[in-house]
C-alpha cells in the first residue's frame, strides 16, 4: 500500500471515482482502528475511503528520540497524503486527536478540505481530561502486555448505554501489536496534544459543511468541546448522544455512516458550481 515521500502510510478502498473521505485516528490509534466492517458501510454507499497512520504510530515513520512536533505538523502529513492520493478535495473524518488534526488541516490547508466530520474532539485543551497528560506512559515489552495496557486505557472510553465488547477490543489490540509493535512514539504524540493552541477564535474561518458527534458520557474529552465547535462553525450540524463514551460504538455505526455520507454529499453540493 502507498507511503508518502516523508514516510506516512495510507490505504484506500472503495470506488476510485467515489467521493473521497479520509479517516483520521486518535491518540495512539492505528488506522485499523477504523474497522473494516465500518469502512465497508461507507464504500457500500459509494464513497472512496482512505485511512492513514499518524506519524509515530503503525506503519508510518517513527521520529527519532528527542524529536518534537505539533498538531499542525501532523496536519501537514494529512495534506501530503491527500496529494499522494491525487485528490483535489476530501471530506476529513477525525476522531479525538484526529479531530484536532482535522481542524488544523481545514484552517491551514482549506483548499483541500470539502467537509468535516468530527467525533468527540475540541478546539482547546481545556476540555481534555488532565489525567491524559499525567504520569509515565508504559511502553509494552510483549504482545500480552500490549493487549493488557490497551484494555486498561480502553475501559475509560466505554459507553454506559452501549456496553463494552472486551473480546473485540482484545482482538484489535492484538492486531495492532502484530501489525506494528513499536509504541515508542506515543509520548511524542501526547506532547503534541499538550502543546496544542486554542483554535476557538479561528473556527469561523472554516466554512465547509461539518457534522459534530459527541457522547454526553465521554470521560476523556468533555462534550463541551463539541459545543464550542458548534457555536463557532457556521455550517455545522450537531449530534449529541446520551450514554455514549469516547468511542465509535458499534451499535451506532449505521447512524455514523449515514452522517458521514450525508456530510460528504453536502460537501459535494457546496463545491459544485451551479
Amino acid at each position: 500500500m502507498p507511503t508518502t515521500t516523508s514516510g506516512v502510510y495510507w490505504d484506500s478502498q472503495g470506488p476510485c471515482d467515489g467521493p473521497p473521505v479520509l479517516l483520521l485516528e486518535g491518540y495512539t490509534g492505528q488506522l485499523i482502528g477504523w474497522r473494516e466492517e465500518f469502512c465497508t458501510m461507507l464504500t457500500d454507499k459509494g464513497l472512496r475511503v482512505l485511512r492513514m497512520d499518524n506519524r509515530d504510530i503503525g506503519l508510518s515513520r517513527h521520529e527519532p528520540e528527542g524529536t518534537t512536533y505539533t498538531i499542525a505538523d501532523m496536519a501537514n502529513d494529512v495534506r501530503e497524503v491527500i496529494d499522494s492520493a491525487d485528490i483535489d478535495q476530501v471530506t476529513i473524518v477525525g476522531q479525538s486527536m484526529g479531530g484536532l488534526i482535522a481542524q488544523h488541516v481545514a484552517l491551514n490547508h482549506p483548499e483541500v478540505v470539502a467537509g468535516l466530520v468530527l467525533f468527540y474532539t475540541t478546539p482547546t485543551r481545556m476540555d481534555i481530561n488532565e489525567n491524559v497528560f499525567e504520569g509515565d506512559i508504559l511502553i509494552p515489552r510483549t504482545r500480552d502486555e500490549a493487549i493488557e495496557f490497551f484494555l486498561e486505557g480502553n475501559r475509560n472510553t466505554m459507553s454506559p448505554a452501549y456496553g463494552y465488547d472486551e473480546s473485540a477490543q482484545r482482538q484489535l489490540a492484538g492486531q495492532m501489536y502484530d501489525r506494528a509493535p513499536d509504541q515508542s512514539g506515543i509520548p511524542r504524540q501526547r506532547e503534541a496534544i499538550r502543546q496544542m493552541p486554542d483554535l476557538t477564535e479561528r473556527l469561523p474561518e472554516i466554512t465547509v459543511p461539518a457534522a459534530l458527534i459527541h457522547g454526553k458520557d465521554d470521560l476523556l474529552i468533555s462534550h463541551q468541546g463539541t459545543m464550542r465547535l458548534w457555536h463557532q462553525l457556521p455550517h455545522a450540524e450537531l449530534h449529541l448522544y446520551p450514554g455514549l463514551g469516547h468511542e465509535i460504538a458499534r451499535a451506532l455505526w449505521s447512524d455514523f455512516a449515514e452522517i458521514i455520507t450525508r456530510t460528504t454529499r453536502r460537501s459535494l453540493n457546496a463545491t459544485t458550481p451551479h
